[in-house]
């Protein structure tokens, strides 16, 4: 499929409105534009229409042809957006910056400039399809939009609406290549023109807008250093760092914290650091480029450790709370607030054991540990893996304010999976439903998966004894109360 992605329409919508134009659509197919011949419309947006275009004498490349809607030809600020966004395209040149080829007006007066025309996705529809992106995907895109933006920066324009549906996934004969788009908000800091908007008007997209720009003050490079890293928040928990939909979006950009990647996606925790730096309110504290903000996260993966991609033999402990269906029928706050509070501790006791948040859904969650990383190897880890887990069922039972009507069911299984910067990112442990038994009552129980890998030798001494139920094999912990009143 074909789309000139500088239009702020997205493709997805374009096609499924049959590229239609509504009622501000001023040329149709057949019509002579300069040297090209109008073919189809690709879709429109608040400033312009985008069309197909051709060689009207035919043997060229086909365009892309932006024309300025008609009804804001008379509009100075429009006009002058859209003047403005062919200099900044036209002065950078760079391989991932979209670029222009011809500029003129139609007859009646309205400009129009052509583009080059590009087959692929736009960054917004792959990540609503892949729901986040793994860190080598992320750093694969960062990389040239990173020196797209820098070359922007190296000859004075701030970009200033850096959001994935303005990133373009191009495919070159199966290779991508990621192209920056969309430069009507450009700000071009050493342009001595006449200025488009007061010195307070906010520019952008909220979403993924810095606390300068919301204000309405002067902006720089680290104005897209913040858009940047909301951008690199996106890809890398599939949200970006405050919900678009929030009333006090604005409030939040100026005043909260996001929170920290790792709490919402099985993100390597030095990346933390990396992206909440991006995200500063202050734009001294951020990095000052976009090709800093690139290095600190290759430096941040690397000190991760681990190498992404292949898939290797790892341990997962499937936890679910469940409270009894008819105490649901009318409960009560404090059987909820129980029911709602296993996972939290489940979390924190398990992160202090080396064990990752991999999956989670509703009062259901997988954490992994991943033997690669950790000390001792695959067997210590395997061994540590069924201690953690009975010593969790032991706290877990024990817990102040327990609801006898709330139950936990533990499950332990072993199987290859696939770690991205040492998270967990896919491969068969991940899915869960494949593996665990439906109904699997309360109480701690490990697949023969697992049990295969657990010799006796690896159970013994733990204090537990294995008895069949089904396709999994429940843990028997005989020093239970001994191990709960330990912790």
């Amino acid at each position: 499929m074909k789309c000139d992605a500088t239009d702020p329409v997205p493709l997805t919508t374009v096609v499924a409105r049959g590229c239609s134009s509504g009622d501000r659509r001023v040329l149709s197919p057949g019509d002579r534009v300069g040297d090209y011949v109008v073919a189809s419309l690709l879709g429109h947006g608040g400033a312009g229409a985008v069309y197909r275009v051709v060689p009207a004498e035919g043997g060229g490349a086909a365009r892309a042809l932006k024309v300025l809607h008609a009804d804001l030809v008379s509009s100075h600020e429009a006009a002058l957006r859209f003047a403005r966004e062919v200099r900044a395209i036209g002065r950078i040149r760079h391989p991932n910056v979209i670029a222009v080829h011809d500029v003129g007006e139609l007859p009646d007066g309205n400009p129009y400039f052509a583009m080059e025309l590009l087959d692929g996705v736009d960054l917004r529809a792959h990540l609503a399809a892949a729901g986040r992106l793994s860190l080598d995907e992320t750093l694969s895109i960062l990389d040239p939009l990173a020196s797209a933006l820098s070359a922007a920066h190296a000859q004075a324009i701030v970009h200033r609406d850096i959001k994935p549906s303005n990133v373009f996934l191009a495919d070159e004969g199966g290779a991508r290549r990621v192209v920056l788009l969309d430069f009507g908000v450009a700000k071009l800091l050493d342009d001595s023109g006449p200025a488009i908007t007061g010195s307070r008007q906010m520019v952008g997209t909220p979403a993924f807008m810095a606390p300068e720009q919301i204000r309405g003050l002067p902006t720089d490079q680290r104005t897209d250093v913040y858009a940047l890293g909301a951008l690199l928040y996106a890809l890398l928990t599939g949200e970006p760092p405050f919900p678009a939909t929030s009333a006090l979006l604005p409030q939040l950009h100026l005043h909260a914290r996001p929170p920290r990647p790792s709490a919402r996606a099985p993100v390597e925790p030095a990346i933390d650091e990396v992206v909440l730096r991006a995200l500063s309110k202050d734009p001294g504290r951020r990095q000052q480029g976009a090709a800093a903000l690139l290095a600190e996260l290759r430096e941040a993966a690397g000190r991760a450790g681990l190498p992404s991609g292949a898939e290797r033999l790892a341990v997962a402990l499937h936890v679910e709370a469940r409270a009894d269906a008819a105490a649901l029928e009318d409960a009560e706050p404090g059987l909820l607030d129980d029911l709602e509070a296993i996972l939290p501790a489940a979390q924190a006791w398990l992160a202090e054991r080396g064990f990752r948040a991999a999956v989670e859904a509703g009062h259901a969650a997988l954490y992994v540990v991943d033997p690669g990383g950790f000390p001792g190897g695959e067997r210590a880890a395997r061994r540590s893996a069924i201690d953690a887990a009975r010593a969790l069922l032991g706290a877990l039972e024990a817990r102040p304010a327990r609801d006898p009507r709330v139950h936990v069911a533990l499950c332990l299984h072993a199987a290859p999976a696939r770690f991205d910067g040492g998270a967990p990112a896919g491969g068969p442990l991940l899915d869960v439903a494949a593996w665990l038994p439906e109904g699997l009552p309360a109480g701690l129980f490990a697949t023969a998966a697992l049990l295969d890998l657990a010799t006796a030798a690896l159970l013994d001494g733990l204090g537990i004894e294995a008895a069949p139920a089904g396709a999994v094999a429940r843990l028997y912990a005989r020093a239970l109360p001994a191990i709960t009143r330990s912790r």
